[in-house]
């Protein structure tokens, strides 16, 4: 069975639109993180709280889905090398193994992940030194 070149255009049309949705996603994440990381700590976690539901709006008028969850762990936990008496909001997607994460310390260590190690946006000295992170610090 051929596909006609109608079909094979709409195919594309829907792949480019799929992709440029994704690329819109993740420069809104890119922006939320570079402007959270020159706020104080407790403005840092609103701004990254607050855009993330931004982001979770858009999508729903896009009709497509975007959930996150926001948890208060350990500074010790996923592999952030911290202390276990430092506190941190991790939000991530549904599932508690999330690849993609953002994390904000409560001293406003900003770090955020996606399938690959930790990327530091600021390290306020409260997260472990990593060796192998990404830093995009100002």
């Amino acid at each position: 069975m051929k596909i006609t070149t109608a079909v094979q255009t709409e195919i594309s049309d829907l792949q480019n639109a799929r992709s440029q949705f994704k690329q819109t996603l993740r420069r809104k994440i890119q922006i939320a993180l570079w402007t959270a990381q020159t706020l104080p700590a407790e403005a840092c976690l609103c701004e990254i709280r607050n855009q993330l539901i931004a982001i979770q709006n858009y999508c729903d008028r896009h009709q497509k889905k975007f959930i996150f969850v926001e948890e208060l762990i350990s500074c010790n936990q996923f592999d952030l090398g911290g202390s276990d008496r430092q506190l941190a909001t991790l939000f991530r997607g549904p599932s508690e193994d999330a690849s993609v994460a953002i994390c904000v310390t409560e001293k406003g260590s900003l770090l955020h992940r996606n399938s690959c190690p930790w990327i530091v946006y600021r390290n306020t000295g409260d997260i472990a030194r990593f060796p192998t992170a990404t830093f995009c610090l100002l």
